[in-house]
């Protein structure tokens, strides 16, 4: 049976946990920091696959997730960086 989105979120969320509690007691090496911007980056896209899915669209995480595409939130997105 293939991964749910969800499971895959799951995943990558206790790994990225780890890895911040790693860099939090200085045990962080580059490699780690790397890692961490990956499982950021593909969280958002899990991310807008899940809201994908909720909405009715079929997703296949084989297919969509390992496209890697680039998640642009849009001007008016909530932490950008401008004052409400």
């Amino acid at each position: 049976m293939a991964k749910s989105v969800m499971q895959t979120i799951q995943e990558l969320s206790e790994e990225r946990e780890r890895l911040i509690s790693q860099e939090a007691t200085h045990h962080e090496r580059d490699q780690d920091h790397q890692r961490l911007l990956r499982i950021d980056h593909d969280l958002q896209v899990l991310w807008d696959l899940r809201r994908r899915e909720l909405a009715g669209e079929n997703v296949d995480l084989d297919e969509d997730y390992f496209d890697r595409y680039t998640v642009d939130p849009g001007d008016d997105a909530p932490g950008d960086g401008r004052s409400i």
